[in-house]
């Protein structure tokens, strides 16, 4: 590839950071509209305990400077044939562009008169959220998916105010756990001083309570939205590139404008939109292959995530749909989920050691 080709990554996520660390022979700018660094998004709440933003930052400043890496703090306007045009007016010239905005939080909009409430995204989320939490006395997070437990823990240990979580689900983590599993982790989060309420739903809020359909009231000084995300697609589609839920990309996560690459949650890619790490880091990896000319299918992994709360780890890998076989030794229990003869999931309780093992039997016949 000749160096004076120019990459250009708009988005400065895992997805977009792991491309600006593997392209070669190009010059390469990534541009981000946050006001900090590029940093470990899912470590988030460990700001609402105190820690500097600047503790999560994937690397320092010097690292991109090091590698030649043109890094420009700025929101991208729109993007055209060649280039992308700045809010300040500023062209940056493409030969291969990267699109890995990302997603944007979902708030959901309840009545009842409350002034304000949170969301937990960004890296200013998590601040504003800190401010707020340091004169609340209690605290309610909307979501019991993996952040919002891990920032529910992290507010019931670090400000020593009650938490409650409304999950709509029969028990929190549906997507990773199986219900025994999850019972544990809620049993614990419990002991921790957070109270979740399974299958509810909010009806309203005022600046005092939650009310819940079952006419059930929380009490929330401080009220949170952790309820999914929507990939961030606008820029895609006002440039006419093809969208669905995301934008849409083939096996080489190129997008139906030419010279135009997407990854990351932003990403659409056999009708699947993702929302993990891993699958950001892969892509990015298989996006600045395919910039560079190099033909490589990419296919995601099977999902898997890590969890620490209460003292307990947690570690699910696949699909936790199936027949269950429970493993258990001493305070460690090992899930395998089978369907149709095979291991589709596995779920791990204070058992990281048997992770790689698990990994392993994904895929293969149970025995």
């Amino acid at each position: 590839m000749d160096r004076g080709k120019k990459a250009v990554i708009i988005g400065g996520g895992i997805a977009g950071v792991q491309a600006a660390a593997t392209l070669k022979d190009m010059s390469v700018t990534l541009i981000s509209e946050e006001e900090f660094l590029p940093y470990y998004r899912m470590r988030i709440e460990e700001v609402l305990g105190g820690k500097d933003p600047e503790s999560l930052y994937i690397h320092p400043l010097s690292w991109y400077e090091e590698r030649g890496i043109c890094y420009i703090q700025g929101s991208v306007t729109a993007i055209k044939e060649a280039a992308v045009i700045l809010s300040d007016g500023r062209e940056v010239p493409y030969d291969k562009l990267l699109i890995a905005t990302g997603s944007r939080a979902r708030m959901l909009s309840v009545p009842g008169g409350r002034k304000e409430s949170y969301v937990l995204r960004c890296m200013s989320d998590a601040l504003h959220l800190k401010d707020a939490l340091e004169k609340a006395e209690s605290f309610a997070i909307i979501g019991g998916g993996l952040l919002g437990l891990e920032a529910a823990y992290s507010v019931a240990t670090d400000f020593n105010i009650p938490v409650s979580v409304v999950e709509t689900a029969p028990y929190i983590l549906p997507r990773q756990l199986d219900e025994d599993s999850a019972a544990l982790l809620q049993e614990k989060l419990a002991e921790k001083g957070v109270t979740v309420y399974v299958s509810s739903t909010i009806e309203s809020a005022d600046d005092s309570f939650v009310y819940l359909k079952d006419g059930r009231k929380i009490a929330a000084d401080v009220l949170c939205f952790s309820v999914g995300v929507n990939p961030a697609i606008k820029l895609a589609e006002e440039a006419g590139i093809r969208t669905g839920r995301g934008i849409v990309v083939d096996s080489h996560l190129r997008t139906s404008m030419e010279n135009v690459y997407a990854a990351g949650d932003a990403a659409e890619l056999d009708g699947r939109t993702f929302g993990l790490a891993m699958h950001a880091r892969e892509m990015g990896t298989a996006a600045a292959l395919s910039m560079m000319g190099e033909e490589n299918d990419y296919r995601p992994s099977e999902p898997s995530a890590l969890l620490k709360v209460g003292g307990i780890d947690v570690v699910s890998l696949g699909t936790p749909e199936g027949e269950r076989k429970v493993e258990t030794d001493g305070d460690k229990r090992r899930t395998y989920f089978i369907k149709d003869g095979v291991v589709n999931g596995v779920v791990l309780i204070n058992d990281k050691a048997s992770m790689m093992k698990a990994k392993a039997m994904l895929g293969k016949a149970y025995e």
